[in-house]
Order: C-alpha cells, then sequence, then structure tokens
C-alpha cells in the first residue's frame, strides 16, 4: 500500500499517521519502494539468508504452532552477535506472556537452545576468529562463565538438523524448543521456536512437520518470492 492508503485505512488524524510510518521506517520494520509502497518488515527479509523464501510462510508456521500447542511460536535469526527476533505470535490461553516482541534483540553469547543452534551452523574457525570467545555463559537462573573449551563443546553437540530445548528454561525460567529452517544450499535461514511447551515429543512432531513445509516450499516457485 501507499502511504496514503495506510493513512486512510488506519482511521487516525494523517500527522499521526504519517508520524507512525516515519518512525516505523527509522526502526526498520517497513521500507518504502521507489514507487512509494510501503513493504511490510522489509529488515527481515534483507537479513533472511535466503531471500526468495516467502515471509507469509514463517508467520502461517508460527500461528499453526501456537494454535494446536497453545504456546507463543517465534521466528529468530542471527544477526550478528545478536539474535534477533522478527515474527511472535502469542496464544491468548498461553501460561507465560513473554517479553520478546518482534524487534526483540538479545546477544547470542548465551548459550541456550536458540543460540547454540543458530551457533552450530557456523564454522569453529569463524567463531575463534570474530567473536569474543571468553564471553559465553549459561542460561538459566544459576548463570556462569563457560570457558571456550565449555562453549565449543556445548556447541559441537548440536546437531543442526534436529530439535533442541532447554528443559531448565532461561533466566526467566521460560523453555524454549527450536528447530532450524534451512535453504537449498543447506543453509541457516532462520530459527523456528515455541515457548513453554512441556510434552518433547509433541512439540518435535509439529516442529519438524512445519520444519518440512517451509522448506518444501524452495522447490515451489509459487511459494517464493
Amino acid at each position: 500500500l501507499s502511504a496514503q492508503e495506510v493513512v486512510e485505512r488506519s482511521g487516525l488524524p494523517a500527522s499521526t499517521g504519517y508520524r507512525i510510518i516515519t518512525e516505523l521506517q527509522d526502526l526498520g520494520l517497513v521500507h518504502r519502494t521507489a514507487t512509494r509502497k510501503i513493504i511490510a518488515n522489509f529488515s527481515f527479509q534483507r537479513r533472511l539468508h535466503c531471500p526468495g523464501l516467502d515471509p507469509e510462510l514463517l508467520a502461517d508456521a508460527c500461528a499453526a504452532l501456537s494454535d494446536r500447542l497453545t504456546v507463543a511460536a517465534e521466528v529468530v535469526v542471527l544477526s550478528g552477535h545478536n539474535m534477533l527476533w522478527h515474527i511472535v505470535e502469542q496464544h491468548p490461553e498461553q501460561a507465560i506472556r513473554l517479553r520478546a516482541f518482534p524487534g526483540f534483540m538479545r546477544g547470542a553469547y548465551e548459550l541456550d537452545s536458540i543460540s547454540r543452534l543458530a551457533l552450530a551452523h557456523r564454522p569453529v574457525e569463524t567463531l575463534e576468529k570474530s567473536w569474543d570467545t571468553g564471553a559465553f555463559y549459561t542460561a538459566g537462573v544459576d548463570r556462569r562463565p563457560l570457558s571456550w573449551g565449555e562453549a565449543h563443546e556445548m556447541i559441537a553437540a548440536v546437531d543442526p538438523a534436529d530439535m533442541q530445548y532447554d528443559m531448565m528454561g532461561n533466566a526467566k525460567g521460560i523453555r524454549r524448543y527450536c528447530v532450524a529452517i534451512h535453504g537449498p544450499d543447506g543453509g541457516m535461514v532462520c530459527l523456528l521456536t515455541v515457548a513453554e511447551a512441556q510434552h518433547v515429543a509433541n512439540v518435535r512432531s509439529h516442529l519438524m512437520s512445519q520444519k518440512a513445509t517451509i522448506e518444501s516450499a524452495f522447490s515451489d516457485p509459487a511459494r517464493t518470492g
């Protein structure tokens, strides 16, 4: 839509509507094209390692997971040394409300399931050259620093093709279960996660099913950009 169409549909005063659009642009949440159209979440599409993937597929997967498991479902990417949330679908009946929201960012040095899975897709040489190998620490309430040897062992133990999870949860007591979405070249595109689920086998079944659905779209030109 054009900015004018967005403002008209919002029902807000024009000055307020245009100010909000400008703020969204400054945050990188929308992009104004050469034809003056507003594209939602443009920065997310630029950060994907497989730009041809339609983000709507990821949003559909989050909605399906949230509905079937009564949990929050999220799409997270590794951006530099940080984990960056781009899609968050919360269920009205989930047990705990999450602080994470679209645009939320935290360091990847906290080695919970999300960070471990993301870093398992980076060559160890890259981590040793470009990361502060003395800055890693454990997740959970009882946080402690990790030597690079300990951190490397935790990351190396991850199967990038399987679901990862932390039964003890993070510092807020929230358990996340996640799978990596891989592009045609085998590289990680993003992480698909659910929070506060209890039955590991059931969660794995649903996450792996959505992972397969998203990745199968790469061979279907109708579902990619």
